[in-house]
């Protein structure tokens, strides 16, 4: 009742081969100014209302947590990957966004609406990469003939809109992702590096051109709200980065205020270099932690004005709550009706977001290090070759062409006086020898702790 039938377009959705709790799907059409995208969001807000047990126990959670193969879901899997979830070939409730976007990838005009939608197909984004590079066989084809014309809309818009991006100076960090392969008992068997395709991409950004509408939305509005932001580096981080990147003769001179463009420009003259994935892991360190807030001030990293998450609320309850606020605009068109039902609420659901995506970082990480730890316990005394990421005063940190990290302590390198010049550089002051970041090396296996997720590694000499 009351919902716009979107049956009849062509929306699918494109997610990874093990997804079971699909979020988002989108349709794309041609126009003649440019483009009219659809961002068609899982209408969680529908099924779990506030102040309701369900409601209670996803604000305590705050998110999913995924590790290795496994998920530790903030709904019910009933709703996560049940009704909730925009399962292909099934009716289902959504809260869509329909944006009008120029030909030059900007957005002219937005509306939010309660639909009904129904997916034409469940995407994989390894069979739309076959298929937007030309790779894609006869079977893959045919599975995707009804959404065969939007593909290469959404490519030729994607590509617009990556040109935006950088050309607003939005750094282009690029960090190291696992992906780890478990055997039926769950014991880590492989670890390989997990790449992004275009179509990941592509998503992406319809995904940001969405969030970027909601946090209009509420502004336009003046709507309690639960914003994304992205605070400025801190000046002392700053100082340090500057420090490490003159270690490593870097250009960089701030001169004042540090822009997202300046940051860009240090990515850029790193990439393709062997300090690299030193230099991405230092601006990473550098900059603010993202929050939620209920004060809209922008997004530094994406150098956005107005920035919010919309587009997953299965699995975070920050998207969750502007679904709940906007429905309730939505319906009755009173800012300080909504002010007033939300007001508290809008607050708490920031802070609670914030604290409990923090935990949940925390989390994976440690997951991922002890996954990490038991396959690398297997190869006990075999010999990698490895890149030297981060050096400190106790020894150097390398990492294998799989994203797996260990330990070289002082002790397991040749026999001297060793002094650390910021985190690129280990001296050798006795032989004039440097271990520095970037440099590849040989390493043996000496130990892992899968508890602790460390892995202990010795230099051998070549």
């Amino acid at each position: 009742k009351d919902r716009t039938d979107l049956r009849d377009l062509p929306v699918f959705t494109i997610d990874g081969a093990d997804t079971k709790d699909i979020d988002d799907a989108i349709s794309i059409e041609r126009t003649a100014g440019g483009y009219k995208l659809g961002v068609h969001i899982a209408d969680v807000s529908h099924y779990v209302v506030k102040g309701s047990a369900l409601d209670q126990e996803a604000f305590r959670r705050g998110t999913s947590i995924y590790y290795a193969d496994r998920v530790i879901p903030m709904l019910p899997k009933e709703l996560s990957n049940g009704i909730c979830s925009l399962n292909p070939n099934e009716d289902r409730l959504a809260f869509s966004c329909l944006m009008d976007v120029s030909s030059a990838g900007e957005v002219t005009g937005y509306r939010f609406e309660k639909t009904v939608i129904r997916s034409r197909v469940k995407g994989v984004y390894s069979e739309v990469n076959d298929i937007l590079s030309g790779k894609a066989g006869e079977e893959i084809l045919h599975k995707y003939s009804e959404v065969a014309d939007s593909l290469p809309l959404m490519k030729e818009l994607s590509d617009i809109l990556y040109k935006n991006r950088i050309a607003r100076g939005a750094p282009q960090l690029e960090t190291p992702e696992s992906k780890m392969v478990l055997d039926e008992n769950g014991i880590c068997v492989d670890v390989l590096p997990k790449s992004r395709g275009r179509s990941e991409e592509i998503i992406e950004d319809f995904m940001l051109l969405a969030n970027q509408s909601a946090a209009r939305f509420g502004k336009e509005k003046l709507l309690p709200f639960v914003y994304r932001i992205h605070e400025d580096p801190p000046e002392e981080k700053i100082s340090i980065l500057a420090e490490e990147l003159a270690s490593m003769n870097i250009p960089f001179a701030p001169n004042g205020k540090v822009t997202p463009a300046l940051l860009s420009g240090v990515l850029e003259r790193a990439k393709g270099t062997a300090y690299s994935i030193a230099v991405n892991n230092l601006i990473l360190r550098s900059m603010s932690k993202a929050k939620y807030s209920t004060d809209p001030i922008g997004h530094f990293g994406l150098v956005l004005e107005d920035y919010a998450h919309f587009t997953s609320p299965i699995r975070r309850y920050p998207d969750l709550s502007i679904h709940r606020i906007m429905s309730a605009y939505l319906q009755c068109g009173s800012a300080e009706e909504v002010q007033k039902k939300f007001g508290k609420f809008a607050v708490s659901a920031a802070e609670r977001s914030t604290s409990t995506e923090i935990s949940a970082v925390q989390i994976e990480r440690s997951c991922e290090d002890c996954y990490k730890a038991e396959y690398m316990k297997s190869h006990l005394g075999e010999i990698f070759d490895a890149t030297i990421i981060s050096a400190a005063d106790f020894g150097v940190f390398a990492m294998l062409e799989n994203t797996c990290e260990g330990l070289i302590r002082k002790e397991h390198l040749p026999d001297g006086e060793y002094v650390c010049s910021g985190s690129s550089a280990l001296l050798n002051t006795l032989t004039g020898q440097v271990f520095k970041v970037g440099d590849r090396i040989k390493v043996q296996i000496a130990a892992a702790d899968v508890s602790s997720g460390k892995v202990d590694m010795e230099y051998v000499q070549a």
